[in-house]
């Protein structure tokens, strides 16, 4: 571009952001309407029409079902007491659960989000921000606010239907704190996409979140035994806006709460001045942003639509705003490289743990929920044994999957390991050696309080689990027969897809379900089950591992 024309474009520019004469918002904005005409229009009701006959299919009958349970009143004291015991600390974690979400959402996509045509065109153009992105933010507001008010309706179905109030006051107390929690949601996904400081202070909030989660989620299980804290019930309530919107909620349902009103208030006047702080900056949002939201968007829906999620995934961590990580690479600095070169992709691995602990935290905070279940499958018998084992393997089966992006990373692009002489499917074994140790080691020392069985299943399961994260890391594409395979598969298309690619996943859940939980054969001694049990998930591993192998073979030579 000449210097004229830049001058020339940096000054429409200027005349757009001053409302001057170069400004053409208005007449591109007709324009568009023009060109895109009743096909917008078109697809507008065609959406509205899926969303209405979802609604009425799954929502509406749903919602008939508890209308039923209402009029009938069947629901006895002890159903009741159970729901009260649930109610404050439930209510807490869902407002709060909801709210990390929409911030989260906002670290990749954002409430103003525009097509990816629009971004490369309209942004290069004389025209007025504000008018550009209002229509993307209201949408996004509206579909918060929608979500809130279905979910609302739902909770007030839920507490009238457990006999804990009447469903003309539970309404209106359930939908008012629901929907300012969504704007304010939306309020605060909007901070988050146009300021990269507050992108900074999420990400070092986000350990710190999850504890809190988790902790919560701890709180409603010892509260669903009935073991509760009125204490720290009282400061939840008042500790924010997750707090204050569930007030209404137990004061419609017959909880004593005196303040209430002034809950309430708080909640209206924070969600007031977030509006308004929010319609100031929404149109401040950088357009490299926007751009980058435009394309993961597309990503995301591309890989949704393929039922690939590793695609999608791939296109959320591409439009993360990236971050300061001097320490970790302090940490990382004195992991000095093995002298042999059978160790370099452990040491690699090691690296990449050091460089990503958020990974590493998160695996914890998998590893204590599957640990737990783990615990209570001891003492069960029948099929609940079956149920709590195959839960404890899948939360492990998250947990070791965070540990092999390493793993993932080779698998999408056999370049990565061209700087090895070694064959590609040896390496793709070598990948399981780190995460094994870190996934054995982090289990037995959160097993140690737990029943002396839990904590001798951990080196048994870890291998199988591992083995399982690189049968998902090496797998291939889904055929294309399996996505559109004509009239006699079309209905079934999306769930063999998701089939095919969570093969690993269920083949380790289901083998460490009936290895670990069955029971031991009555004519061999009882102090040989732990050992019988561990050799057996050893060998199941083994089998894995060579199926690893032959997937990784068929990658690098299709």
């Amino acid at each position: 571009m000449s210097r004229t024309a830049w001058e020339a474009r940096a000054g429409s520019d200027e005349g757009a952001r001053k409302g001057g004469a170069a400004d053409r918002t208005a007449e591109t904005l007709q324009w568009l309407r023009n060109r895109r005409g009743t096909g917008r229009i078109r697809r507008f009701a065609y959406a509205a029409y899926v969303v209405l006959v979802l609604l009425i299919g799954w929502y509406g009958l749903f919602a008939i079902g508890l209308f039923q349970e209402i009029g009938n009143r069947r629901t006895s004291a002890d159903s009741a007491a159970a729901v009260a015991r649930l109610l404050p600390s439930a209510l807490v974690l869902t407002a709060l659960a909801g709210c990390f979400l929409t911030a989260r959402d906002a670290l990749w996509r954002g409430p103003v989000v525009l097509p990816r045509p629009d971004v490369d065109w309209l942004l290069a153009l004389p025209v007025r921000r504000r008018p550009v992105l209002l229509p993307w933010f209201a949408l996004s507001a509206g579909i918060w606010t929608l979500a809130a008010l279905l979910l609302g309706f739902v909770g007030a179905l839920l507490i009238a239907a457990a006999g804990l109030g009447r469903i003309g006051l539970l309404v209106p107390a359930c939908l008012g704190p629901a929907v300012c929690l969504a704007l304010l949601a939306v309020a605060g996904a909007a901070v988050v996409e146009r300021s990269r400081k507050a992108t900074e202070r999420l990400h070092r909030a986000t350990p710190v979140l999850l504890i809190a989660l988790l902790l919560g989620a701890v709180q409603v299980a010892a509260a669903a035994r009935g073991h509760r804290s009125e204490a720290l019930e009282t400061v939840e309530l008042w500790s924010g806006p997750w707090g204050w919107a569930a007030q209404p909620v137990l004061a419609a349902a017959g909880r004593p709460g005196p303040l209430w009103p002034v809950a309430l208030a708080l909640l209206l006047a924070v969600t007031a001045a977030a509006l308004t702080h929010a319609w100031k900056i929404f149109a401040e949002v950088p357009a490299a942003v926007l751009r980058s939201r435009a394309r993961a968007s597309g990503g995301v829906l591309a890989g949704l639509l393929a039922v690939d999620m590793r695609s999608a995934r791939l296109s959320v961590a591409g439009s993360l705003e990236s971050r300061g990580r001097g320490r970790a690479q302090r940490w990382a600095a004195r992991l000095s490289p093995p002298r042999s070169p059978g160790l370099l992709v452990a040491w690699r691995d090691a690296v990449a743990l050091v460089m990503a602990p958020g990974r590493t935290g998160l695996m914890v905070l998998l590893l204590v929920p599957a640990g737990a279940v783990a615990h209570v499958a001891t003492g069960l018998g029948g099929p609940g044994r079956y149920l709590a084992a195959a839960l404890a393997a899948l939360l492990g089966c998250f947990a070791a999957s965070q540990l092999l992006e390493p793993a993932r990373l080779d698998a999408d692009d056999v370049r990565r390991t061209a700087w090895s002489p070694r064959p590609y499917e040896r390496l793709a074994l070598e990948h399981a050696l780190v995460p094994t140790l870190v996934l054995v080691v982090a289990g037995c020392l959160l097993a140690l309080p737990a029943h002396p069985v839990v904590l001798l299943a951990v080196p048994a399961a870890a291998p199988v689990l591992v083995a399982a994260g690189l049968l998902s890391a090496y797998r291939s594409p889904a055929p294309v027969w399996v996505l559109y395979g004509g009239s006699a598969l079309g209905d079934t298309g999306p769930i063999l897809a998701v089939l095919w690619y969570a093969i690993g996943p269920m083949a380790g859940t289901a083998g460490l379900t009936v290895l670990l939980a069955a029971p031991f054969p009555s004519g061999l001694p009882q102090a040989a089950e732990p050992l019988g049990r561990l050799a057996a998930c050893w060998i199941l591993a083994l089998l894995m591992l060579r199926w690893v192998r032959g997937r990784a073979r068929k990658r690098a030579r299709p």
